[in-house]
């Protein structure tokens, strides 16, 4: 494929545009172009499968009916259909990827895009098996369906920045455009998101009037409640939606692409909501559904082209060579601190696994784990961008992506807020409210409260602080049981006394840093005698509360041997610590708290495959 070189970006104007570029060439637009329609055109099958109830027309994955060619029955094909779609989409996708990282790698509102697009390709196959293999759980067909629509939105935002960097553009958009076209769009994929967990539940045609259910103005019974949130939760888009926009159109002088794509971001909407009351109307027709979905995902695709217009890349939004593209991404991936994600999903894998009595179901430990990793990944990202004043004057923060310039705090924060959207709405669609509100409790604890006040004012702020840490175990007990019992309390009450004598310990390392910084750490603020003494009185109600565990019956013979044997070494190591007051013993405190969580964890997952309780 011939393609243009790009040149770089000229000295911004005063308007903060970019002159004299020229971007990809027009047969990478049309690949990009050709793409995008291909997943719009998925999508709608997908919805075509769904009304036509063929989801199980090949019932295994990914051959159908074990064969490479199936039988020509009707099902089947509307399904098989759906599949062959998928891999010429996906060929796509991955040839656009592949072109981007060998021509446009410099251009980092080109590369980035598509190589997420590329990984939620992956995501969306292997969800695609799943949803075969557990015969249509709506949780993992509506993420399937959500991580679709990502890959559109996508596909359209990169065709739309790669377009624009062939045009010089006059001035910039008024923000207010940018910022409805966001709002508008994050309200219809929710509405999308909603409305395919109702149909999965068995609630799409729950309400065979509209607007109201039935003969009253409520419905009677839950699987209406549920088909009449998902009208008011549409309700409210459609306001959204058309009041950006007719704001972006009345802005329109700006820029006449605004112009035309706030009309058609109207013109779908308003045809989106004939269409909602035309499904009742028509008792629910097959073509009444399955333009509904399409609809949907057009109203979608417009306001991301909005506000994908609405902004124009920076300057210097380029990149010099591949290893820096990996480090632009390796830097947001540094913001969601994976290491300490590692150990709070064993706490919470161990917290399901207690509370089935043996193996979780697989699609609820997937949904916890990933929706877990989302949660704690934008709570550390949050943090990062609250403690970016004293990450700069810490040595051994100050090369975090914040302090170091490489990130801008904002994107940070969005980051970190999308983060948690996307996990609660995954875990109160796919496990249940409870473990979704626990999950964001926890977010708001460790950013607000801990971040945002204790870790500033008070030498108890890890103690307190630890609460946000001691909760993936209650995760992972409500995500199975529905509720909270003695034993999850206790997981919880083992998190939260492990947290003092681990991080004290590591702050004894850092009690330069610290004091350099103005945190008032307890070695910091009471010296290191005081904070020596308060590891040891942690460590011993620590191991206590991990020995008492036992009594409630929860756990057997062989967690007890274990953890009488870990809190043995760790009781010792906290001794030692106590009378030499060594850094080379805190060290060797800190990391062996690491290994002693884990290893007491990985006990309560064995123990409850191999002898569950009751006892």
């Amino acid at each position: 494929m011939n393609t243009e070189p790009i040149l770089t970006e000229t000295e911004p104007t005063g308007s903060g545009y970019l002159k004299n570029v020229r971007g990809p060439s027009r047969a990478f637009l049309l690949l990009l172009a050709a793409a995008a329609v291909s997943v719009f055109l998925l999508i709608t099958l997908g919805g075509v499968v769904r009304v036509t109830d063929s989801g199980l027309g090949c019932p295994d994955w990914p051959l159908c009916h074990g064969r490479l060619l199936p039988p020509l029955e009707f099902h089947t094909i509307i399904e098989y259909s759906h599949r062959l779609a998928a891999s010429f989409t996906s060929t796509l996708v991955t040839v656009a990827a592949a072109i981007a990282w060998w021509r446009y790698r410099r251009v980092r509102h080109i590369v980035l895009p598509l190589t997420f697009a590329l990984a939620l390709i992956g995501v969306a196959a292997g969800l695609g098996g799943i949803t075969v293999l557990l015969e249509l759980p709506p949780t993992i067909v509506t993420l399937h369906l959500a991580t679709a629509e990502l890959i559109f939105a996508l596909l359209l935002a990169t065709l739309v920045w790669a377009w624009r960097s062939r045009r010089p553009q006059r001035s910039a958009a008024d923000p207010r455009v940018r910022h409805g076209a966001a709002a508008a769009a994050l309200t219809t994929l929710v509405v999308i998101i909603s409305g395919s967990y109702v149909v999965g539940s068995g609630a799409g045609t729950a309400c065979p009037q509209w607007p109201l259910c039935g003969s009253g103005a409520l419905p009677s019974y839950s699987a209406g409640w549920l088909h009449m949130v998902h009208r008011l939760i549409a309700a409210i888009g459609a306001l959204l939606t058309v009041w950006a926009a007719l704001m972006a159109w009345r802005r329109r002088g700006d820029s006449a692409s605004i112009g035309w794509a706030s009309a058609l971001a109207g013109g779908v909407a308003i045809a989106q909501v004939l269409v909602g009351a035309a499904n009742p109307w028509t008792g629910f027709s097959a073509v009444a559904r399955a333009a509904h979905l399409s609809l949907a995902t057009a109203m979608w695709g417009s306001f991301v082209v909005l506000g994908a217009l609405s902004w124009q890349p920076s300057p210097d939004a380029k990149v010099e060579g591949r290893s820096a593209i990996w480090a632009v991404l390796a830097d947001y991936i540094a913001l969601t601190k994976p290491r300490i994600i590692l150990l709070l999903l064993v706490t919470s894998l161990g917290g399901m696994f207690l509370a089935a009595k043996g193996v979780p179901p697989l699609s609820t430990a997937i949904l916890v784990l990933v929706g877990g990793s989302l949660a704690a990944g934008g709570a550390n990202a949050l943090n990062h961008y609250f403690d970016q004043d004293i990450d700069q004057r810490m040595r051994r923060t100050q090369q975090r992506p914040l302090p170091a310039g490489r990130i801008p705090p904002g994107r940070a924060l969005w980051f970190g807020v999308a983060l948690n959207v996307i996990a609660f709405i995954m875990l109160a669609l796919g496990v249940n409210l409870l473990s979704a509100l626990l999950t964001l409790g926890a977010t708001v604890f460790y950013v607000v409260v801990y971040t945002r006040w204790l870790k500033r004012t008070t030498t108890q702020n890890i103690v307190i602080g630890g609460a946000a840490g001691a909760v993936p175990p209650l995760v992972g007990w409500a995500a199975i049981t529905g509720g909270l019992d003695l034993p999850a309390l206790y997981l919880f009450a083992i998190v939260f006394f492990w947290t003092p004598p681990h991080f004290w310990a590591l702050a004894l390392l850092l009690r330069n840093d610290y004091e350099r910084a103005h945190v008032p750490m307890l070695p910091v603020v009471m010296g290191i005698p005081e904070t020596v003494k308060s590891i040891l009185l942690h460590s011993l109600i620590l191991v206590s509360i991990t020995i008492l565990f036992f009594t409630v019956q929860a756990v057997g013979w062989l967690y007890l041997s274990g953890a009488v044997l870990l809190g043995a070494y760790f009781l010792f190591l906290s001794w030692r610590l106590f009378r030499t007051q060594a850094i080379s013993a805190a060290r060797h405190l800190y990391l062996y708290s690491l290994l002693y969580l884990a290893l007491l964890f990985a006990l309560i997952i064995v123990d409850s495959v191999v002898a569950p309780w009751p006892r």
